[in-house]
This record gives structure tokens, C-alpha cells and sequence, in this order.
């Protein structure tokens, strides 16, 4: 028998050194291997790479022009929003018709009324199992069928299942999409699939289910209460899966936390789409101030293009976030819904130096000119606090002070923020107006009131969001009422202030799509308001309609050079830009024309006037002098 004998010192220290080096051993970050989608570097201008700071990202292989195709990829699973899933089909995303029928009608009890009919449509194209997958056409409807009969028993019970476990609704539809999926793309999953890249969207193929294991799920930062009762709704959902296609419940949690967590939100035919796209998540990581654009197009394709000329081997980057926004609302919101802190080079840049310091701007007292700036010196380490209690961030300004950026004056951080939540208030109580009463007209005044109480008694700064937010909403809401002039005059001030002060870097990129959108609008409104305006013969209506045929080309000019940047120069879109624009010019030439014509006219009749009532005056003197 062997003699055993107690550990020493010595053997003690040695095995927490042990532990320590494995720890750190465990702890160290591996690259990843790119080899499964080296393919794209063969048909798009991108280089792939992967490094300890930065993991997986795209860089540019080339010097690269604003508006370059970098990458097409075809999603693994979307799902059409619950507000829209009747409106777009489940396979194309394309448009759905509807056909009326009959049915008896019921009281509020839902007891039938004897011989009263209702009339009431659905999608000529649908599921009528389950009744929660519409199609454009019956092509499409089985084109969708092999990964529609794996979900239609649990999609025709959802709806009772996420309200008795209180989930949303979507993270189980999520769910059941990437399960059709699986299934399609083999459901015992034995053969290692790759992804298959194309250089047009017509070629595209979904991206392979196995590519999103690769996604970070970030399971420990998702809300605790959702993932306490997802497992419970889930294992109820996939009770209702036939066996073959069955995955384990661990493995639908997980697919449903990647999901949530890395999903692109569409807008395809004016209706929301959430979408996976693996490899554009895996690749092209979040910037403030992004050198690319994603767009969802049809058949659930996404397309990437850069919005700014882009070097070599930069870093290719989109933004998740909107860019008009205090740089505190950005970070939050990538935090709550993309679980991480953002240090973007816009993010990391001191507030004094950034144009992030108007976005929550609050104008100097004093001098009436300067903003109030604070510098945050608290830098997250661990996103686990944040996401524990968000207000963590809130205990950095406790006694300190900020400064105006343009004379001494000083004030205590507290105040300032409370000045920013009094202005947060109204601008919301000014809004809910319009969203709970329906009220144009006493909405108008609040949104006016609320413009004349922190911009026209310099509280905010003019390039405040929660101002620029406010003439957004004027501008539609005086469309609405029929006062287009107005209109036209808030959202011209929404387009200046939205690329920021003259000597600051832009706010949003040249290229952005709403700065594009609202250019649209501007143009749009702009044309049409000239057309009406050219019956008006004064001078001073003269002077109108010129005006505003100038500045509807000038916005139009604006919009199809940044929709062909962003959506392709030969895209519809760019298209309807460019019909508009020609509209425009032509409607402002013939207007200069004319204006000038009858100036020439008028010019030389008064020129024919003078010469003419010279020479009565000199007859008349002639014949006083006979006389």
C-alpha cells in the first residue's frame, strides 16, 4: 500500500499557479478560421481576416468608389414582422392580394346573429392550416412548403403559447424559421455545408444553417425574465415539430438568443422584416460613422455597398443604430439590443472635439452661442453591470461640472441633465398628442410650442436631435393639413442641420439613406408647390415658383446622387429619383425661359416708349413754332 502524506507549501502554491496559468490559458482569444467563407474574396472586392482585437471583419481588397457592391447574401431565415405577416409573402417578400369573402357575423358574446353576414379578406394565397403564412402566388407558396410543414403545426399554435409564457411572439416564429431552414439544407445535418456567394442577387443562395453556429448568441446579456421562460414556451413549440426535424431544446434557446441578437431589420415594400444574414454579421462589424450601407431587397437579400470612397484594407464597416442621435441614446441602444459597448472612433473621440457634442447639445446661458460640454471619462469594462442596471452610467456625473465650449461659464452636470430631461418631457408630451389624439391641429401647436421654448429661447442647441426630431415631425404633420409652404420650410431646415455645423464633420455621411429620403421629400414637395404657384403672375409670385423650382432640383440632385450610391445607379429607386430630377430641370428651364422672354419683351417695349414720346415732344415744339 502507498504511503500518502499531506500536501505541503509548496505543492499548494504550485497548484494555484497551475490554475492561474490555465485560467489565463482559457481566457486567451483564438482566431478564428475564415476558411468557410474565403469564397467571397473571389467575386466581391472584400478581404476577410481575423485577428485577437478585432475577430472576424472585412477589409477592402482595392481602393474602393462610393457605391461599390461589396457583398449579396441571401438570408437563413426571415420572418415578416406580426404587424405585416399578411401584407408580404413569407417566400419573396413580394406583395400579397387579397380576396374578399363572407362570414356569419357575431355579437360582442361571439354568439351568431341569425342571417347577418360580415364581409372580411385574406390573402388569396395562404396556409389555411395555421393561418399565419401568406403568399403572392401559388409558386411561391410551394416553393415555401418543404420548410413551411415542418413549422405549420406549431406557427397554427403560437399565439396561445407566447401569451401563456409571456414571450414575444417573434423569438418562437424565429425559431421555427431557422428550424425550416435545417431541414431543408438536410435535416440530420451530417454533410459540413459552405456558404455559397454570388455576384447577383438572381443567383443568390440562402446562407447554409450551419454558418450560424459561428454567431455570438450572447446568452448571459439577454434579458433574464425572457430566457426564464423562453425554455418552457419552446419545449411547447417543439412538442408540435415533427421528429425528423426536431432539435434539442438547448439548441433552440441558443438559436433563438443569436437571433434576437443578430438580426437585420428590413424594410422591404414599405413593411418590416426581420432577417439572419451569418456572414455580413460575422464580417462587417458597427461603426458611428460607417463606410458602408445595408439594404434589404427583395427575396430577402441583402445587399452592401460602401457610401464613402473607401481606401485599401480599410475596415468596412454599418452602423445598427440611427446616427442622428446623442452618442449616450447610440451606445444604450447597442447595448440593449447588440450587447456591447460601442468604442468607435466617433464613440472614443472626446465630446469637445466631436460633432456628437450638438446631438444632446444644451446652449450656454451666458453667452447665448456655446454648448455645455461634459467630458464622460467612465469607460465600461464589464457590460454584465450595465446590463444589470443600466443607470450604472448615470452615477458618472455626480459632482462634477461642465464647461461652455465658448466662454468660461460653468454648471453642474446634474443640472444640465435635468434641463435635457425637462426638454425630453415636453418633446414627448408634444408627440403623444399626435399619437393617442390624432389632433393635427393642437399637435402642430405643441410640436411650434415646443420649437419656440428650447430653440427660440437658445435652451438647445439647433442641432439638438430632439429639435431636429421635432421639425420632422412638423413637416408631416403640415403636409397633412394642407400647409405645404411650411412644410417645405421645416424640412429644408431638417436636411441643412442634419449634416451639421458648417465647421464640423458631417453628422451623418453625405450618402445616408433618410438624408436621402428627406431630400426626396424636399424635391418632391418642392416641384409640385411650383407648379401650383406658376398661375400667380405678380412679381412676388414670380419670385416664389422660381424659387422653388430651384430648390427642387437642387434636393433632387441631392437624393438620386445618394439613392444611386446607395441602392445601385440602375436600382428603382435611383430610377424614380432620376424621372423626378429630369422633371425639374425641365420644368426650370422652361420657367427661366419664359420669365426671361417676357423681361426681353417688356424690356424692349419700354426702351420703344421713351423714343416714341420723344418725338411727339419734338412735333409738338415744331408746331408751336409754325404757329
Amino acid at each position: 500500500m502507498a504511503a500518502t502524506t499531506e500536501p505541503t507549501v509548496d505543492a499548494h502554491v504550485a497548484d494555484n499557479a497551475a490554475s492561474q496559468a490555465n485560467k489565463k490559458k482559457k481566457a486567451k482569444k483564438v482566431v478564428a478560421d475564415n476558411t468557410r467563407y474565403q469564397g467571397i474574396e473571389e467575386i466581391m472586392p472584400v478581404s476577410i481576416r481575423s485577428s485577437h482585437a478585432k475577430g472576424r471583419h472585412a477589409v477592402a481588397s482595392k481602393d474602393l468608389a462610393a457605391g461599390t457592391l461589396v457583398a449579396i447574401e441571401k438570408a437563413t431565415a426571415m420572418i415578416v414582422r406580426n404587424q405585416s405577416f399578411v401584407n408580404i409573402c413569407h417566400c419573396c417578400l413580394g406583395p400579397v392580394t387579397m380576396k374578399t369573402q363572407t362570414r356569419p357575423k357575431v355579437d360582442a358574446q361571439g354568439k351568431q346573429l341569425e342571417g347577418q353576414l360580415e364581409r372580411f379578406t385574406v390573402p388569396t394565397h395562404s396556409c389555411t392550416k395555421c393561418k399565419m403564412a401568406a403568399y403572392c402566388s401559388e409558386n411561391c407558396q410551394n416553393a415555401h412548403a418543404a420548410e413551411h410543414a415542418v413549422q405549420c403545426d406549431a406557427l397554427a399554435e403560437c399565439n396561445k403559447i407566447a401569451s401563456t409564457h409571456e414571450v414575444p411572439l417573434e423569438h418562437l416564429r424565429a425559431v421555427l424559421a431557422l428550424i425550416g431552414r435545417r431541414t431543408v439544407d438536410g435535416a440530420d445535418n451530417s454533410k459540413q455545408q459552405e456558404p455559397e456567394f454570388a455576384a447577383e442577387a438572381k443567383d443568390a443562395k440562402p446562407t447554409c444553417y450551419n454558418c450560424v453556429s459561428d454567431l455570438n448568441p450572447n446568452r448571459h446579456y439577454i434579458d433574464r425574465d425572457s430566457l426564464n421562460n423562453l425554455p418552457a414556451a419552446l419545449k411547447e413549440v417543439l412538442a408540435l415539430v415533427p421528429g425528423s426535424a426536431r432539435i434539442t431544446l438547448s439548441e433552440a434557446v441558443e438559436i433563438a438568443c443569436i437571433f434576437n441578437t443578430n438580426n437585420h431589420p428590413l424594410m422591404v415594400n414599405n413593411h418590416q422584416v426581420l432577417a439572419l444574414f451569418p456572414f455580413s454579421s460575422l464580417y462587417f462589424h458597427h461603426s458611428c460613422n460607417p463606410n458602408c450601407v445595408y439594404i434589404g431587397g427583395g427575396n430577402g437579400v441583402l445587399y452592401v455597398r460602401t457610401i464613402s470612397d473607401v481606401p485599401a484594407d480599410a475596415d468596412l464597416t454599418i452602423s445598427y443604430v440611427e446616427l442622428y442621435q446623442p452618442r449616450e441614446q447610440r451606445r444604450r441602444d447597442l447595448l440593449l439590443t447588440r450587447h456591447f459597448w460601442c468604442k468607435c472612433r466617433r464613440c472614443s473621440t472626446l465630446l469637445s472635439k466631436s460633432v456628437d457634442r450638438f446631438m444632446d447639445g444644451i446652449q450656454c446661458a451666458e453667452c447665448k452661442r456655446g454648448v455645455m460640454i461634459f467630458e464622460e471619462t467612465k469607460e465600461v469594462q464589464d457590460i454584465n453591470e450595465l446590463m444589470t442596471d443600466i443607470s450604472a452610467l448615470d452615477q458618472e456625473i455626480q459632482g462634477k461640472f461642465a464647461e461652455c465650449e465658448s466662454c468660461p461659464a460653468k454648471i453642474e452636470v446634474t443640472k444640465l441633465v435635468d434641463v435635457l430631461k425637462a426638454a425630453i418631457t415636453d418633446y414627448g408630451a408634444a408627440h403623444m398628442v399626435l399619437q393617442q389624439q390624432g389632433d393635427l391641429k393642437t399637435a402642430r401647436h405643441q410640436l411650434e410650442k415646443f420649437v419656440h421654448d428650447y430653440e427660440e429661447k437658445h435652451v438647445l442647441s439647433p442641432y439638438n436631435a430632439y429639435l431636429i426630431n421635432t421639425y420632422i415631425t412638423l413637416a408631416r404633420v403640415c403636409t397633412q393639413l394642407g400647409d405645404v409652404d411650411r412644410a417645405i420650410r421645416y424640412n429644408g431646415i431638417v436636411v441643412e442641420r442634419m449634416q451639421g455645423p458648417p465647421d464640423c464633420n458631417n453628422a451623418v455621411p453625405d450618402n445616408y439613406p433618410r438624408l436621402a429620403e428627406y431630400n426626396m421629400t424636399m424635391g418632391d414637395m418642392c416641384l409640385k408647390q411650383a407648379k401650383k404657384k406658376a398661375a400667380n403672375k405678380t412679381p412676388v409670385g414670380r419670385n416664389i415658383t422660381r424659387r422653388y423650382l430651384k430648390e427642387a432640383k437642387t434636393s433632387l440632385e441631392s437624393a438620386f446622387k445618394a439613392r444611386s450610391v446607395i441602392y445601385g445607379a440602375d436600382s428603382p429607386r435611383a430610377e424614380e429619383a432620376s424621372k423626378m430630377l429630369a422633371d425639374a430641370k425641365k420644368e426650370y428651364d422652361e420657367y427661366v425661359k419664359a420669365t426671361e422672354k417676357k423681361k426681353t419683351k417688356k424690356q424692349q417695349q419700354q426702351a420703344v416708349a421713351p423714343a416714341a414720346s420723344g418725338s411727339d415732344a419734338q412735333a409738338q415744339q415744331e408746331g408751336t413754332a409754325s404757329a
